[in-house]
């Protein structure tokens, strides 16, 4: 529990390691099955710590259990907000029905015009009652495209959706106006959270993960917190069962009984499992075009598409923290492949990686010349002769 916490830095301060262990599997090595006390709990944790079952996380010290805490919280914040979004839609589809549609209404939802028009005496016949050019003018203000259109588009549809009864526009009118305002404190922290995960990320070489096209600083983030230091991370076969992402083999009968190959385990860090599988799935979608070939490759098979282009992603990954290189394409990866053409290669990608970046606000932290990205431009540019503009 997080009340342990201070005691366990304070242990590890005075050099003493500490391993974590899982509850289920020390109550297997009981003595005892039935009876519990502290010391029979205790004899069972000493058997799994003599039998090497413990296990102590790269993530759980330095920077690495900063961006980690980081990573979670902003998870938990979005969880907060998906909350937040559901309540919204369930008050929206009473005091205004399809206006959080954008097919209906002509207004992107969650937008900040649809936000403005939320947070003050929000309803249908409010909505109605507004001379169009002053609807006009707030829209424009708020950032909405076409704002007169979108005003005569609106007002049009407030004469096909059933009104809500007036006594109780009042009470819905102030429950939404609150919600909105939760929205927004929510997803201003969730900026303002990225812009910290952003610059934690840069200190470590899992900036280098943004390299890979269709993989943004979250996704990275996500992954290199959980994996934690990459040089003190175990065999990858350990990892990838540790995401959960390998399906379970049983086998009996000596060598020759027949192997049967199940679903993938539950217990596993299934946090890192989702950032593992999501990224695995964007680079399907979004990603180089050799991966993207891989990946319907892969799903033409009858394969697990997400869960193979996720193992091959945590190869990747780790390969590319562990000597500080962005992605390069297999063809340029040869030692004799020309300078000019990476010097291309690295020219054509340069703004979309660099715009991960400054999208967060923070490109000149990560590209500094103390830290890895930065160090990494110094190199590309003396090598290759060429000018990566920040």
């Amino acid at each position: 529990g997080s009340y342990a916490d201070n005691f366990i830095f304070a242990l590890r301060s005075e050099n003493c390691l500490v391993a974590g262990v899982n509850a289920c599997d020390a109550k297997k090595h009981r003595d005892n099955k039935q009876a519990s006390t502290d010391t029979l709990d205790l004899l069972g944790i000493c058997k799994m710590l003599l039998e090497y079952k413990g296990n102590c996380s790269p993530a759980q010290t330095g920077i690495y259990w900063n961006l980690r805490m980081l990573v979670r919280q902003r998870r938990k914040l979005v969880q907060m907000m998906t909350g937040v979004k559901r309540r919204i839609h369930f008050l929206v589809d009473q005091i205004f029905p399809g206006f959080l549609d954008e097919k209906k209404s002509g207004i992107f939802p969650f937008s900040r015009g649809s936000l403005a028009l939320m947070s003050n005496r929000f309803s249908v016949h409010q909505i109605r009652r507004r001379n169009r050019s002053t609807l006009s003018r707030f829209l424009a203000r708020n950032l909405v495209h076409h704002a007169d259109l979108c005003a005569e588009h609106l007002q049009k549809y407030t004469s096909q959706v059933l009104q809500p009864p007036e006594k109780y526009i009042a009470t819905l009118q102030l429950s939404l106006q609150q919600q909105v305002k939760l929205f927004a404190c929510l997803q201003e922290s969730i900026q303002q959270m990225e812009k910290e995960i952003a610059e934690h990320l840069a200190q470590t070489p899992g900036a280098f993960l943004n390299s890979v096209r269709g993989i943004g600083i979250v996704l990275a983030a996500g992954v290199c917190a959980e994996i934690g230091d990459p040089d003190k991370q175990k065999s990858l076969n350990q990892l990838v069962s540790y995401a959960g992402i390998i399906p379970r083999i049983k086998q009996t009968g000596g060598v020759q009984g027949k192997t049967q190959v199940k679903k993938v385990g539950k217990r596993c860090n299934r946090i890192l499992k989702d950032y593992v599988v999501r990224s695995g799935s964007h680079i399907g979608i979004n990603g180089p075009a050799e991966l993207k070939l891989d990946y319907k490759r892969r799903g033409a098979q009858g394969q697990h598409a997400d869960f193979g282009m996720s193992r091959r992603y945590l190869r990747m990954a780790m390969c590319l923290m562990r000597t500080s290189q962005t992605y390069l394409p297999k063809s340029l990866r040869d030692t004799r492949t020309p300078m000019k053409e990476r010097a291309q290669y690295y020219m054509l990608t340069w703004p979309t990686f660099r715009k991960k970046w400054e999208i967060k606000g923070a490109l000149e932290f990560a590209f500094d010349k103390d830290r890895p990205l930065g160090q990494w431009r110094d190199v590309v540019q003396d090598l290759y002769g060429i000018e990566l503009e920040l």
